[in-house]
């Protein structure tokens, strides 16, 4: 995540194009164009004073759709693959 710090400062020190960024950060113009759209939105302009740790939690806000994926007992399926004639695709497909 250090290229964020790299691509606002060639964007707003060097003043290049979102082409000649992504070149030089290595990254598709696109990943560019993502990150400094994030940063307008959020107001954040170079020189960056937030740590990094900050500055990724400002630009990437955790959505609500990150919590959908629901783990399986992994316990249970222990427990139930002890006994005789339960397969793993036999205990998946009672959970899903």
């Amino acid at each position: 995540m250090h290229k964020i710090r790299e691509i606002l400062k060639l964007k707003y020190d060097s003043n290049l194009s979102v082409r000649n960024i992504a070149a030089s950060c290595n990254c598709s113009k696109s990943t560019v164009q993502d990150i400094l759209k994030r940063a307008e939105k959020a107001g954040i302009k170079y020189p960056v004073v937030l740590p990094t740790k900050k500055l990724i939690e400002i630009l990437y806000p955790p959505t609500e759709g990150d919590n959908l994926i629901h783990e399986p007992d992994v316990n249970y399926i222990h427990l139930e693959m002890k006994k005789k004639n339960v397969t793993l695709m036999l205990l998946l497909s009672k959970c899903s």
